[in-house]
């Protein structure tokens, strides 16, 4: 069956969304504990455990990166399947809900490296922005730009990979079909998520303590996957008459 098409009148209500989202993160409690605790926080812990003193072997260092990165997207994954699941009324035990999202997670999952791998390109692009010259600030600008891009345009891409089986490309497409008109509103509602991620994330990095890095961690990731999988939920339903 083919995908339902955009709701191309309805405009998303800011609060309702973030009013949802709180709601979502309540019911799905559980799971994200259980989720994240078996996906970020245990891992982490022994990743941390197996660092010498002296620190990582550069390739190891790079695998064990890339490994944590990689259990953090299947969490994002599995967890945006949990969501819209509470969404549309299924009531299912934590390990149920998740072991179900882990079997469905494969398609957004993709999205979420496909998005992984474009941060870190733009990472290893902002090193070669030097600082204090005009071609390091427009280079930084247009980092910037794509990022505010992405956030507004592409929020929806993973939830919409996992409930319509779709692939990397036709997520992305299907993800900036639906936010047309609503970009505004996307925008707005990622740049709260990130203002309410960033001074836990900051203060976590302060201390330096792996396991308050890895609770925050989850609960930022909560946050992002549960507001997409809302924002995904608020396009494709239609209002009752």
């Amino acid at each position: 069956m083919p995908p339902p098409p955009p709701l191309m009148h309805q405009r998303l209500d800011i609060t309702l969304a973030l009013q949802r989202t709180l709601s979502a993160l309540r019911q799905t409690l559980p799971a994200i504990i259980l989720g994240g605790l078996l996906l970020i926080a245990l891992p982490g812990l022994a990743i941390d455990l197996l660092k010498p003193e002296t620190g990582y072997a550069p390739d190891l260092e790079i695998l064990l990166i890339t490994l944590r990165a990689v259990l953090a997207m299947l969490f994002m994954a599995q967890l945006s399947w949990a969501v819209l699941a509470r969404l549309s009324g299924l009531s299912l035990p934590p390990r149920a809900l998740l072991k179900q999202g882990l079997a469905r997670a494969q398609p957004g999952l993709k999205v979420a490296l496909l998005a992984g791998a474009a941060i870190v390109t733009g990472l290893i692009v902002k090193l070669f922005a030097a600082a204090g010259t005009p071609q390091g600030f427009l280079l930084q600008s247009l980092l910037l730009t794509a990022a505010l891009w992405a956030i507004c345009t592409l929020m929806p891409a993973v939830p919409a990979a996992i409930m319509e089986r779709l692939g990397p490309i036709a997520a992305l497409r299907r993800a900036a079909s639906l936010t047309a008109g609503n970009r505004d509103r996307t925008l707005a509602l990622g740049l709260i998520a990130g203002l309410a991620t960033f001074p836990l994330t900051l203060w976590a990095k302060s201390l330096s303590t792996p396991l308050i890095t890895a609770l925050t961690d989850t609960a930022a990731l909560a946050l992002i996957t549960t507001l997409a999988a809302v924002v995904y939920a608020g396009l494709t339903t239609r209002p009752s008459a």
